[in-house]
């Protein structure tokens, strides 16, 4: 009976410590501002709403790399979508936008379809947004 409790004692910290470890691994987002304060979800939602053509937006998440920022919105109209800016997103105009599903299996494709139709974008940030959509939307 001993024997089996040391086991099952071995067994959780093994769980443990790898679960950390995963948790930390390094990921395509590191290094990539994920931060998004209400002060300035509350800025760019009135802006992104003209732009986008709609009553108003929920601005849900952003990723921000050098001068790049990829922001969520949710239109209340159509499917939630990334709109992918150049600058800033109260003084520019979005350059392309995605939305819809991805399967885990397509992050090489949607990265390359962010370099393509986001000319200029920068490698890790399109990486980011592939990384994230195929293997991990809801963080």
């Amino acid at each position: 009976m001993r024997r089996r409790n040391i086991m099952l004692h071995a067994f959780a910290l093994l769980f443990v410590f790898s679960s950390a470890a995963a948790a930390d691994a390094p990921t395509p987002c590191d290094g990539v501002d994920r931060h998004l304060s209400d002060h300035q979800k509350a800025q760019w939602a009135k802006p992104i709403a003209k732009q986008f053509g709609v009553a108003k937006v929920d601005v849900l998440q952003s990723f921000a790399y050098a001068h790049w920022r990829i922001v969520y919105v949710n239109t209340f109209e159509t499917d939630e979508a990334f709109l992918f800016y150049a600058d800033d997103p109260q003084t520019s105009r979005y350059v392309t936008l995605w939305a819809g599903a991805a399967m885990e299996d397509e992050e090489p494709e949607i990265r390359a379809w962010a370099l393509k139709d986001a000319p200029g974008i920068p490698e890790r940030l399109a990486a980011c947004f592939a990384w994230h959509v195929s293997k991990h939307r809801d963080m």
